[in-house]
């Protein structure tokens, strides 16, 4: 199943690309017609293919893309059903991190970036709001080909391999979530996304740890409700104890 989710990846790509030539392929057409570059019959002969072809691009797209819609939660725990809705906060949260003038991941505290990579950043996030995960993917590849080490394409990358629930993508995804955690251990969403990731691997203590460093990142306040509903659900399971708003709980049982 691993396979065929890349192969799927794989195949999205080159239908993107294929659409990309198609519609740069009628602008063209239309400028050789301005031109008089091409008579009225071959230009009509073109279009009419170029028209036809695109339109079957543009299907096959979309049902590509119907594949990846985000699994609904099981809701056989709480803490999961708050992580997902945590998830969304967080991705909002970015665009409020910008508009307040807080660093972003990959900035100095001058704020310097590669303009093209923040860029690309600006455009995933759009992409990801609104649902498109496939193209958002794609973006964060280009990111993390000029900043391999980029914290916000490497964990939300991940996060969305991992969402796939097929178990090579998420051993992947789980990587690159780690990877950015490595890359900046100032950037909020790494540690929220790899505490959901080793609260589900069962490893109740690193995904307190991971939670905690969240939370203490100063995290939209929306996102950090939700949080901190799951740590202090995973600290009872643990059987310890819970300190009302307390980011910085007690680590060990009374």
């Amino acid at each position: 199943m691993a396979t065929e989710a890349r192969l799927d990846l794989d195949e999205l790509a080159r239908l993107e690309e294929e659409r990309a030539f198609l519609l740069k392929s009628l602008d063209d057409l239309e400028r050789e017609r301005e031109a008089g570059d091409i008579d009225e019959h071959d230009y009509e002969t073109l279009k009419d293919d170029y028209t036809r072809r695109a339109v079957t691009v543009l299907r096959a797209i979309e049902a590509g893309k119907a594949k990846f819609a985000p699994p609904r939660p099981g809701g056989a725990r709480t803490a999961l059903i708050v992580g997902a809705v945590a998830a969304v906060a967080v991705v909002a949260g970015l665009v409020m991190a910008r508009a307040a003038g807080l660093r972003l991941p990959g900035e100095s505290a001058s704020g310097s970036i590669s303009q093209n990579s923040n860029s690309l950043l600006v455009e995933a996030r759009g992409l990801l709001a609104s649902g498109d995960a496939v193209e958002a993917i794609r973006l964060y590849d280009e990111v993390l080909t000029l900043q391999p080490d980029n914290p916000e394409a490497l964990a939300y990358r991940g996060w969305l391999l991992y969402q796939t629930a097929e178990p090579e993508l998420m051993a992947e995804g789980k990587e690159l979530i780690a990877r950015a955690v490595a890359a900046d251990a100032a950037y909020p969403d790494a540690h929220f996304f790899l505490g959901f990731v080793l609260r589900e691997d069962g490893d109740l203590e690193g995904a307190l740890a991971e939670w905690d460093a969240y939370l203490a990142l100063d995290p939209p306040s929306g996102a950090a409700q939700a949080v901190q509903q799951a740590a202090d659900e995973v600290r009872l399971e643990l059987g310890l104890p819970v300190e009302p708003g307390g980011v910085g709980a007690a680590t060990t049982a009374p």
